[in-house]
């Protein structure tokens, strides 16, 4: 590290690491600062970038393991939350009724953009996934839990292979063309993105694909 950074180099980083994140975060770094200078801030964003995640991953397994620092962290943390839900009953029966289905647990196609690591409040995007896709082409990108088991088997926070065996039985009238996925952990500013824009925009989709009602699956 030293020889990467050398100590006034470093101090000068985080004397204008806001700025210099954001620029490198959108690809634009000046060009008046030396090529080398440049790598080194692309050096080092990227190993704290790496550091970051490795953190909150571990801290994930841990809560995995102990529960208790779940219920501590909750008591803690500023949550939203609703008093009230809207409540609309289905107008027909199930077996003829479009079923659709929304993650919260940061599931994509692999060739799809990941949702965003680096923004501590997280992503209020989506991701839209087609209901027939073969559950082997997903991955998770998602650093605020532990994905091994659902790595292993995305039904887990998916559930489109037992969707389609109830669809099959003749449980549900149909499954709906897409899956819709979100990540967890959205926190400050981004609620009010996914609560008035991204949230009602995907509702209008499922309304759009005559889906009649939808599992959502958190994590």
């Amino acid at each position: 590290m030293p020889s990467i950074f050398p100590l006034h180099s470093t101090l000068l980083l985080y004397a204008l690491c806001p700025m210099l994140y954001a620029l490198c975060h959108h690809g634009q770094l000046p060009s008046c600062l030396s090529l080398p200078f440049q790598a080194q801030i692309l050096i080092f964003f990227d190993a704290m970038g790496k550091f970051k995640r490795f953190k909150n991953q571990t801290v994930a397994k841990v809560y995995t393991k102990i529960p208790s620092l779940v219920d501590l962290y909750a008591k803690q943390a500023d949550l939203v939350v609703n008093t009230t839900t809207p409540f609309t009953p289905l107008k027909k029966p199930l077996n003829l009724c479009s079923i659709g289905l929304i993650t919260t647990g940061g599931l994509h196609t692999k060739d799809q953009e990941p949702f965003d690591m680096a923004d501590k409040e997280g992503d209020p995007s989506y991701r839209e996934i087609s209901s027939d896709i073969p559950l082997e082409q997903l991955t998770i990108t998602h650093d605020y839990y532990n994905h091994t088991d659902a790595l292993t088997d995305p039904n887990l926070i998916l559930p489109a292979e037992p969707l389609r065996q109830l669809f099959k039985q003749g449980v549900i009238g149909s499954i709906g063309p897409r899956f819709f996925s979100f990540m967890g952990h959205i926190m400050g500013d981004h609620l009010k993105t996914l609560t008035q824009e991204t949230a009602p925009k995907v509702a209008a989709e499922l309304t759009d694909d005559g889906v009649d009602a939808a599992f959502l699956t958190p994590t």
